[in-house]
């Protein structure tokens, strides 16, 4: 599978290593045009009240763990992050959402719609380390039914994308299709990476 051999090689370096947004950072944020129709079907997108992300760029991961565990990004290892994250989001009715993880650790993060654009909108944690995981988020492609695809233009101007899914796991039909699609937007493919779900609790 495509992501096999990068995420073998990411567990043996995090014996000796934290982690490097440097190596993970793609190229500078780009601006994504508004399309002619939204993309997400909005009575769909209301029912979703919790999904998962099963694949995504390292440099999303890295972001998501580091602003949840409260730490350097160098303290924080490879192993941890992908074999204890279980990162798994909330959607709540007050105009926020909670991402929770790592046995028990949660955050929660303000989103504000963008007036001009209804497949995006602004996100910033409430306290913590506020520059490591805000910014804008634009869905751009989504099949309405079970997964989403969303491109994250962070306030530090890094670049990062993730699927979202109602399930743990993502056929390798729609990996392919995201795959495909992340690439057209321009982000590397050394940078894609797959979160497991297979030991988390739920």
């Amino acid at each position: 599978m495509w992501y096999s051999t990068s995420l073998a090689l990411l567990c043996i370096a995090s014996v000796v290593q934290g982690l490097s947004f440097r190596a993970s950072t793609n190229q500078p944020c780009f601006n994504i045009s508004k399309p002619e129709t939204p993309v997400l079907d909005p009575k769909w997108a209301e029912s979703i009240d919790s999904f998962y992300y099963p694949v995504m760029s390292t440099n999303h991961l890295y972001r998501v763990a580091v602003d949840l565990l409260q730490k350097d990004p160098r303290d924080v290892r490879l192993s941890t992050v992908y074999y204890d994250a279980c990162i798994k989001w909330y959607v709540n009715e007050n105009e926020t959402t909670t991402v929770k993880g790592f046995n028990g650790l949660s955050r929660e993060y303000v989103r504000t719609p963008l007036k001009d654009n209804l497949d995006g909108f602004t996100f910033v944690g409430l306290g913590g380390i506020q520059d490591i995981y805000a910014g804008t988020l634009y869905t751009t492609l989504t099949d309405n039914k079970t997964f989403f695809v969303v491109a994250t233009c962070m306030e530090n101007g890094g670049m990062a994308w993730a699927a979202g899914s109602t399930t743990p796991t993502l056929t390798e039909e729609t990996k392919k299709i995201v795959l495909d699609h992340v690439m057209s937007l321009g982000f590397n493919t050394e940078d894609f990476t797959e979160l497991k779900y297979d030991t988390c609790e739920n």
